[in-house]
């Protein structure tokens, strides 16, 4: 069993330094996991914040107790990551989700590109997965999931120009890419369709000042891209 096990409780259900998680985490807990009564459990609300607390009591299955600390934006990175990616078939964008959440991105943005060949994603599905996962993974902060986006009207909303592109023609990633990124503290990760970007959505890119990074000698599928760009993003931020 992990060492720390974490339970997503509403906002809502904290008061002052007392708990109460809602039917379905306390079955979990109760019924899945086994917790015994006085054992420690972690819990997030999604929101920004995680907390270190004491199982207490169970009363008709609803699990109840005492929050010892509270900790603002564990497990998050210093450095927002937004990840938009074009949108792939069948379960891809589910594990999309799930190692974006795992990874620490803050935004996933489904992306409608000229050689995608799917229009839609179910983001209520997509919700749900991101919200499993950072239980998992010990988050404190639901990554946002957007409704698909042209990339030319993602491109007029996004103010930030700490654009990065996975693609074949850019360069290996190194800090000095991110140097302007970490005073922005923000970064939008672009990564193409199963049939990569057009020509016109390169051009596109290029006018809006976006870095192209190169992942290797390997072509990658778009999922393996998003674990490979977001690891690489990390190590370096990270030190």
């Amino acid at each position: 069993m992990a060492d720390k096990l974490f339970f997503f409780v509403d906002p809502k259900n904290i008061v002052d330094s007392n708990f109460t998680l809602d039917k379905t985490e306390s079955k979990h807990l109760l019924k899945v996991l086994r917790v015994k009564v006085g054992s420690e459990i972690w819990l997030t609300d999604g929101c920004g914040k995680s907390y270190r607390a004491i199982f207490k009591k169970s009363r008709n299955d609803i699990v109840s107790g005492k929050i010892l600390d509270v900790l603002p934006q564990y497990g998050e990175n210093a450095l927002k990551i937004s990840c938009a990616i074009g949108i792939l078939k069948k379960n891809k964008m589910d594990l999309v989700v799930e190692k974006n959440t795992e990874l620490g991105t803050t935004r996933i943005i489904p992306l409608i590109l000229d050689r995608g060949i799917k229009l839609n994603v179910n983001v209520e599905r997509l919700q749900k997965i991101a919200k499993a996962a950072i239980k998992q993974c010990g988050r404190s902060v639901i990554p946002e999931i957007f409704n698909p986006i042209k990339l030319a009207d993602l491109l007029k909303t996004y103010e930030n120009n700490n654009l990065i592109v996975c693609h074949d023609s850019g360069k290996p990633i190194d800090s000095q890419l991110l140097k302007s990124a970490k005073n922005n503290k923000e970064i939008l990760l672009l990564i193409g369709p199963e049939g990569d970007f057009s020509n016109s959505e390169i051009m596109l890119l290029k006018k809006h000042d976006a870095k192209f990074i190169n992942l290797g000698k390997r072509r990658l599928r778009s999922e393996t891209a998003v674990v490979v760009a977001l690891s690489l993003l990390n190590n370096i931020l990270d030190n």
